[in-house]
């Protein structure tokens, strides 16, 4: 078995507190979620699987060719209003018997970027029986690189709390990656954080 993990990006959150379908927001001249998975693309993950929500026609639009690269599986998620668990369930389930692991991407990480990513599968290369998390000055972040012997533990969590419940149970098998400030983990769920994405993103572009 290869010790290359697959990539499963969560993209059928509801939303609800930005009002309006954030992963189609623009970011940097592209959709949220299209910037997110040209990352995990250009990585060395093996194989990639987008879970999104009912109605996701405009992100798989959005998605372009994409969505139609043979290393890439999209797949619904048909209750997401029963939280990220059920995310996690509807991906899992897509992924394939033999992946080694499989990291869990968040889909609206926007400076989340190929370099994080491959730092992060290196160190699960090394042993691939461990949980491979990455910290921003010592912050636990996203996204994190579970074994595969973790994931029927990953389809029964319930509820919004994605791995959480994982990670504490076997807290004696991470691994955690020090990123420092070459990571932005920044995550957009409000008005407020597109703003300050929005400004980083202005300010960037003028250097």
């Amino acid at each position: 078995m290869e010790s290359f993990p697959e990539g499963l990006i969560l993209a059928a959150g509801l939303s609800s507190r930005m009002g309006e379908q954030k992963l189609l927001l623009d970011v940097g001249g592209v959709p949220m979620l299209v910037g997110v998975v040209r990352a995990a693309m250009t990585s060395s993950l093996r194989r990639l699987v987008v879970v999104l929500g009912r109605s996701s026609t405009d992100l798989v639009d959005a998605l372009g060719h994409l969505s139609r690269d043979p290393r890439l599986t999209v797949t619904v998620n048909r209750n997401p209003e029963h939280g990220m668990s059920s995310s996690l369930r509807a991906g899992i389930a897509s992924i394939t018997p033999s992946a080694a692991g499989v990291m869990i991407v968040l889909g609206d990480q926007p400076f989340l970027t190929s370099d994080v990513i491959d730092r992060l599968i290196d160190a699960f290369r090394a042993d691939p029986g461990k949980i491979v998390v990455p910290c921003v000055m010592g912050r636990r972040s996203n996204p994190v690189i579970f074994p595969a012997d973790l994931l029927p533990d990953l389809t029964r969590t319930r509820g919004d709390v994605g791995g959480r419940f994982v990670l504490k149970r076997n807290a004696d098998r991470i691994v955690r990656i020090e990123m420092g400030d070459r990571y932005d983990d920044s995550d957009v769920d409000t008005p407020e954080d597109l703003q300050r994405l929005t400004q980083k993103v202005r300010r960037e572009s003028k250097k």
